[in-house]
């Protein structure tokens, strides 16, 4: 993969979810903690990859390039500048010997409701 620095210039926000209290009634509520963030790169499909994924889990799902990063887990959420959450449902990492290495993280929308 080949990318220029340029391509990378969106942010990425990841983290994963707890459980605080709220401070006007005490009761638990879920938010969202931020651990790393990263620039990304957006990462189009062809049509015919779109087709190949019509019927499956990943239809509505969107793909993104980070750098290699090892601190990146699939049980992460991660908030892309829309300001909506996303599940982490794959990571393909490079295990190339290059310098400069890229992960491939497929997000899907999460439907959980997190604030």
């Amino acid at each position: 993969m080949k990318f220029r620095p340029s391509d990378f210039n969106k942010i990425v926000r990841l983290g994963t979810i707890k459980s605080v209290p709220n401070e006007n009634n005490g009761n638990l509520k879920k938010t969202f903690v931020e651990t790393i963030t990263l620039h990304y790169a957006p990462k189009n499909r062809t049509m015919t990859q779109q087709y190949t994924l019509l019927g499956t889990k990943l239809e509505d799902t969107l793909m993104i390039v980070i750098r290699h990063n090892t601190n990146v887990q699939d049980k992460m959420l991660a908030q892309l500048p829309d300001k909506k959450y996303y599940d982490i449902v794959g990571i393909s990492p490079d295990e190339s010997n290059n310098v400069i290495r890229y992960d491939i993280l497929t997000l899907k929308l999460n439907q959980k409701g997190v604030k």
